[in-house]
C-alpha cells in the first residue's frame, strides 16, 4: 500500500510540475512584483497560492461529475489525456515552443494594469499563467486514472493526487516568494535543464496513461 501511494504521488507530482512550472512562473511573475513592499508581495503571493489550490482541488473533485455529465468513459479520458500530456511534454522539450510560451506570458504580463493588481490576481496571473488549462487537463486525467472497482483504493488514490496538488501549490508559493533570489542564484540555464528532464518523464507518464486507455478500449493486454 505504501509503495502504491508513493508511486502514484510521484507520478502525479512529476506530471504536474513541468506544466504548472513553479520555477518558470517565478521568473515571469518576479518582474511583475518588482517595486512592491515585502508585506504586500507576501499577501498577493499567498492569495495566488490559495487560488491555485482551489483550482487544483476543484478540478479533482469535479472531474468525476464532468465525466458523468458528458457521458465520457474512463478509457477514452485516459487515452485523450495521455496524448495531451505527451504533447505538452514534447512542446516543453522544444526550445522554440518554450520560448514562444514564455513570450506569450510576458506579453500578457505587459498588458496588465499595475494599478489594479488586486483585481488581476486570479485572472490572468493565477489562471491561465500559472494554473492553466494544461494543469486542469492533467488533473482530470489523473482523476480518471485513479478510479478503481475498490472504493477504498479510489479514495486513497484521490487523496494521493490531492496531496501532490497541495505540494505543487506550496512550491508555487515558495518559488514566487523567493523569486528574486532564484533569478540571481539559479539562473536560466539550470531552470532549462530541470524542465527538460521533467518533460521527458512527463512524456513517459502520458504514454503510460494512453497505452492503459488503449488496452482497456480494445481489451488488449499491452502491459
Amino acid at each position: 500500500m505504501l509503495h502504491t501511494f508513493a508511486t502514484e504521488f510521484l507520478g502525479a507530482l512529476i506530471a504536474l510540475f513541468p506544466i504548472v512550472n513553479p520555477i518558470g512562473s517565478a521568473f515571469i511573475v518576479n518582474n511583475f512584483f518588482e517595486g512592491l513592499d515585502n508585506h504586500r508581495r507576501r499577501s498577493i503571493i499567498k492569495q495566488i497560492g490559495i487560488y491555485c489550490l482551489c483550482i487544483g482541488i476543484g478540478s479533482l473533485l469535479a472531474g468525476r461529475f464532468i465525466l458523468i455529465l458528458f457521458g465520457l468513459s474512463i478509457p477514452v479520458i485516459q487515452l485523450g489525456g495521455g496524448l495531451i500530456i505527451c504533447r505538452t511534454a514534447l512542446n516543453m522539450l522544444s526550445d522554440e515552443s518554450s520560448k514562444n510560451k514564455a513570450n506569450r506570458k510576458m506579453d500578457t504580463m505587459n498588458k496588465m494594469d499595475y494599478d489594479g493588481l488586486e483585481h488581476q490576481i486570479f485572472y490572468p496571473i493565477t489562471f491561465p499563467l500559472i494554473m492553466g488549462s494544461g494543469a486542469i487537463s492533467v488533473i482530470f486525467t489523473l482523476a480518471a486514472n485513479a478510479l478503481y472497482d475498490d472504493f477504498l483504493h479510489t479514495v486513497t488514490s484521490y487523496l494521493t493526487i490531492a496531496a501532490a496538488i497541495v505540494v505543487i501549490c506550496l512550491l508555487v508559493y515558495i518559488f514566487l516568494l523567493n523569486s528574486s533570489k532564484i533569478v540571481n542564484r539559479l539562473g536560466y540555464s539550470a531552470n532549462i535543464i530541470i524542465n527538460k528532464l521533467l518533460a521527458f518523464f512527463t512524456f513517459c507518464i502520458g504514454l503510460q496513461i494512453a497505452v492503459t486507455g488503449i488496452s482497456k478500449i480494445f481489451h488488449w493486454d499491452l502491459l
